[in-house]
């Protein structure tokens, strides 16, 4: 009786002992258990599956977020900040626009807290000047640059309203496309492009996402027209529109700087000769309204058609494999090899960044995409799916750590593999490029989760107080390190605070102001200013704000602002 019992018990304690012990070798043939989720941040988790697919080991790394939960947001980035060029790594740009002002929640001034960062879709130079994205891009509200409309990749969006979707064949509407002077009997031409180099459109627009100024080279517009914005130049359903109001003009000049809440309408050609012939009769001046409306329509191919109104965050995609949890093998070979993978998920409960990784014998092989779908399904009970740029980028990085193993799937070195796995070293023709010194590849955008940090604002100085610098330092287009400077300052220059609706915002650990030195208007950091006494603000009659502090709905104290 004893010995039945001593048996019994040392049963028991292996089904105990079972979670611990063996479940860790089944790790091989099957996902990790659905309790493996680590918080990384509120809303924002992280798991690592180890998987045996086919007999080969596969690494997924994955990370979720709460799509009902309020405080965190999805956000496209971009490298170096402009789209007229250049890479950057993953974690670079993470760290570039962490603590950076947003437009989530409808209004500039929350700050990004980036948590996960990944690789974007791919970028120049079969299509594009080297580091620029293929087809389209929506950072933070603004429409920066168009989706092809031949290609069909247009990919992951996430909208103002949190809605996620998966696009693929787009168009521009011409006539929902377009600029509108009221005061020149309401002349509204079409808008040809959107931040490109230059070309033979007649009327582009340029958003800050560009780069520091139009930079235009080989063919000078006949008008350039700044345009300070509401809200940024998003999409946006006709009859609605984005507010503009006409700040500078410029005829027969370019390379005009972007301030962050500004676009800068360039024209030629005979477009450019109508805007020149209003101006010239004063039909068109400083200080007018200008509407601006940009919308996009699905293909009527397309099985279903989407609202593309309010996009935030948006990047072209590369297989759209996953459509309502059904499978559409893609047309093409890699597709079919076990490569690294990066690619963007959800459901109607999580959005998911995924990345596989590839070339580490033993550790690794990478994933066919038919295998990445029945992880996705099965796994993560995802719905919709699309890749981005795969291979040799493929990067995760979770509060600022490289998570993958980015080495192997950069220089496939790692060992020899057999079978359909590439080995070698990253085709010849391949635009990437290694940064040994962040582990990482050189990439041209990327896609982020972020938590969304209530605005915080200085009250340290005060609009038309004047102000002195206290150092050498950078007049900025934006309020941010991660905006470009527009010139540099001496110690001991005197300027006029000038009002904003973002005044003494704190981004990227400082409060900035927007201050005028002579004809030089941008942003400065606060702990490079010393104010003069604060003029008393102007009252009007029965104006009780004063007495009346709680109805203020933005957080304002003086915050740690650098100093």
């Amino acid at each position: 009786m004893k010995r039945r019992n001593v048996l019994h018990l040392l049963a028991l304690l292996l089904v105990f002992l079972t979670p611990q012990t063996i479940v860790n070798g089944a790790l091989e043939n099957r996902p990790n258990a659905p309790d493996a989720w680590s918080v990384v941040a509120p809303g924002i988790e992280y798991q690592k599956y180890h998987l045996s697919i086919s007999g080969r080991p596969v690494n997924i790394f994955v990370t979720r977020m709460d799509r009902s939960y309020t405080g965190v947001t999805i956000e496209s980035s971009i490298a170096q900040g402009k789209l007229s060029g250049g890479t950057e790594t993953v974690g670079g740009m993470a760290s570039r626009y962490d603590q950076a002002i947003n437009y989530w929640g409808e209004t500039w001034g929350n700050r990004n807290r980036v948590v996960v960062a990944i690789n974007g879709y791919f970028f120049g130079p079969q299509d594009e000047p080297y580091g620029v994205p293929w087809s389209g891009v929506v950072q933070s509200g603004w429409y920066a640059k168009r989706f092809t409309e031949t290609r069909g990749d247009a990919g992951f969006t996430w909208t103002l309203d949190r809605e996620a979707f998966i696009g693929k064949c787009v168009s521009h509407p011409a006539e929902k496309n377009d600029v509108t002077f009221p005061n020149a009997a309401s002349y509204n031409p079409n808008i040809d492009a959107v931040n490109v180099a230059r070309s033979d459109e007649q009327l582009i627009l340029y958003t800050p996402q560009f780069d520091a100024t139009t930079a235009l080279e080989g063919s000078t517009p006949r008008a350039e027209i700044l345009v300070e914005l509401s809200r940024p130049a998003l999409l946006i359903s006709d009859p609605l529109n984005v507010q503009g109001t006409i700040r500078g003009i410029r005829k027969n000049n370019g390379s005009t700087p972007i301030p962050f809440d500004h676009v800068v309408l360039a024209a030629w050609g005979s477009v450019g000769d109508a805007i020149v012939s209003r101006i010239n009769s004063d039909d068109i001046q400083v200080g007018d309204p200008v509407p601006i409306t940009q919308e996009i329509r699905d293909c009527p191919v397309e099985p279903v058609q989407h609202d593309w109104s309010k996009a935030y965050a948006s990047l072209g995609g590369d297989y759209h494999f996953l459509r309502s949890r059904t499978y559409y093998a893609p047309n093409n070979p890699d597709a079919t090899v076990r490569n690294s993978r990066t690619a963007i998920a959800y459901n109607a409960a999580y959005v998911y960044f995924i990345v596989v990784d590839a070339f580490d014998p033993g550790v690794s092989v990478g994933i066919t995409i038919s295998d990445l779908s029945s992880f996705l399904r099965n796994s993560l009970s995802a719905t919709d799916a699309v890749s981005l740029d795969s291979g040799t980028s493929s990067t995760m990085v979770v509060n600022g750590q490289i998570v993958n193993n980015t080495y192997c799937n950069y220089t496939r070195q790692c060992g020899t593999q057999s079978g359909s796995v590439a080995t070698g070293q990253p085709s010849s023709g391949s635009s990437i490029e290694w940064n040994s010194a962040a582990d990482q590849a050189n990439v041209g955008s990327g896609m982020m989760m972020v938590v969304v940090e209530q605005q915080a604002r200085s009250d340290a100085l005060a609009p038309a107080q004047i102000v002195t610098t206290t150092d050498q330092t950078s007049l900025r287009l934006g309020p941010g390190t991660n905006y470009a400077t527009l010139t540099t300052l001496a110690s001991g220059v005197q300027g006029i605070v000038q009002s904003h609706g973002l005044d003494g915002v704190l981004a990227k650990g400082s409060c900035w102001w927007k201050v005028a030195f002579g004809g030089n208007v941008g942003w400065v950091k606060q702990e490079s200013l010393r104010g003069q006494e604060i003029p008393p603000p102007p009252r009007t009659p029965g104006d009780f704000s004063s007495f009346l502090p709680f109805l203020s709905t933005t957080q304002s104290y003086q915050p740690a602002c650098g100093g």
